[in-house]
């Protein structure tokens, strides 16, 4: 089991850094859209939340953590909107901290996983396992945001 985790591991480094050198493009490896899209009311000046899942990963206890296109307080557009990022780099750091990070449980039952990255850095990713009827789909609302602290 260990060097096949070794080998994916490498086979996404390589992947990435072919993605950075070339501008090749690639699907996330755990990805898993939606095709139905459930939208709140918009509220006028605020973006209409968009429940589609962008892709799915699992934490260390098989937690579902999708990464929804979600608004500008949750999923991959508050992400991009507070903390842009080179999307590719953001899942693969997301992915990264998810599997190897320290978990910790807040207060309010959001997990906080923080995980050091390979420049020395610190990569932070804050999801819930609450699941909102709105959605449709009957998952967790899952990341609300991840960044470099």
């Amino acid at each position: 089991m260990h060097s096949v985790r070794f080998w994916v591991r490498a086979t996404a480094a390589t992947l990435l850094v072919l993605v950075s050198v070339f501008g090749i493009a690639v699907a996330p490896s755990q990805a898993a859209t939606s095709t139905s899209v459930v939208e709140a009311p918009a509220v006028a000046g605020q973006v209409a939340t968009d429940w589609s899942v962008y892709t799915t990963f699992y934490g260390k206890n098989g937690e579902d953590v999708p990464l929804r296109n979600g608004d500008l307080s949750f999923g991959l557009r508050h992400i991009q909107d507070r903390h842009p990022m080179d999307t590719t780099t953001l899942v693969g750091y997301i992915d990264s901290a998810l599997e190897d990070g320290t978990y910790t449980t807040q207060s309010n039952g959001d997990v906080r996983v923080r995980n050091k990255t390979a420049t020395g850095g610190t990569f932070r990713v804050v999801f819930t396992e609450r699941v909102d009827s709105a959605s449709g789909d009957g998952r967790s609302v899952g990341i609300i945001t991840a960044f470099l602290e």
